[in-house]
């Protein structure tokens, strides 16, 4: 189940670190919506969380410490494999429908909109994509407590990025462990960037890639996003169709 959010701002200013705020209106709406009994589902400590999103904020500009916005819109996008996951937040969010929500700068966002997205169904086993999310591959060190951040270009991410892959599946509880065998991702066009997160810079890859493994993967992965920490904005991508490449 899909999703797009048409939310306007108060001011013209959003934070460079803006994730959290939608986090931050996801919990308040579960909190909100059916005596808030659907919030432990997903945002208690150690829960899986069976959903990604993809922040879209056309016409800015990025500066060191803020982004601009002119037009004062943002949307975003919400992908969930699980149809009752998909329906607990669309009716939460649905119900802030016209609420202003705190931002930084002195800023609020108030949700003028909520609609259904049409899925593509995926029938190849090769698919081309774009990401609406940055893909994020995190390698967690246990010794010291330290995460290593990979775009595409740095050395170990394909190694990386197949354990996030087998992690990701073995918590599905939906997938069998082997349908990650012949699984690949190909970079088209893409490059690193580095983003803000929770106050910290993370290395991370936007662009398009191709895609190729067992189409109930894909499906999975198309649903839910790819990659780390999808359920805080990354790793959402749209399939390409061939004439546009």
């Amino acid at each position: 189940m899909r999703f797009k959010m048409e939310l306007e701002l108060k001011n013209r200013y959003l934070p460079l670190d803006y994730r959290p705020s939608v986090i931050s209106l996801f919990k308040h709406s579960l909190t909100e919506y059916d005596k808030g009994k659907h919030f432990n589902t997903y945002y208690e400590v150690g829960k899986d969380k069976p959903f990604t999103f993809a922040v879209g904020i056309p016409g800015s500009t990025f500066t060191k410490e803020k982004i601009l916005v002119p037009n004062r819109k943002i949307n975003i996008t919400f992908s969930t494999g699980d149809m009752g996951t998909g329906i607990v937040f669309f009716n939460a969010l649905s119900m802030q429908k016209n609420k202003p929500y705190p931002l930084a700068f002195e800023n609020e966002m108030i949700m003028k909109n909520i609609l259904i997205e049409k899925e593509i169904a995926i029938t190849t086993d090769t698919i081309d994509i774009i990401f609406k999310a940055p893909l994020c591959v995190r390698e967690h060190n246990r010794e010291n407590n330290k995460d290593i951040y990979y775009s595409y270009e740095k050395e170990g991410f394909y190694l990386a990025f197949n354990k996030v892959l087998e992690f990701q599946i073995a918590n599905s509880n939906t997938l069998p462990q082997s349908i990650v065998e012949g699984f690949s991702i190909m970079p088209l066009n893409c490059k690193k960037t580095v983003v803000r997160h929770h106050s910290q810079f993370l290395e991370v890859t936007v662009g398009m890639f191709s895609l190729t493994g067992n189409i109930a993967l894909l499906s999975y992965l198309y649903t839910n996003g790819i990659g780390s920490r999808t359920s805080a904005g990354f790793g959402m991508f749209e399939i390409m169709r061939k004439e546009t490449l």
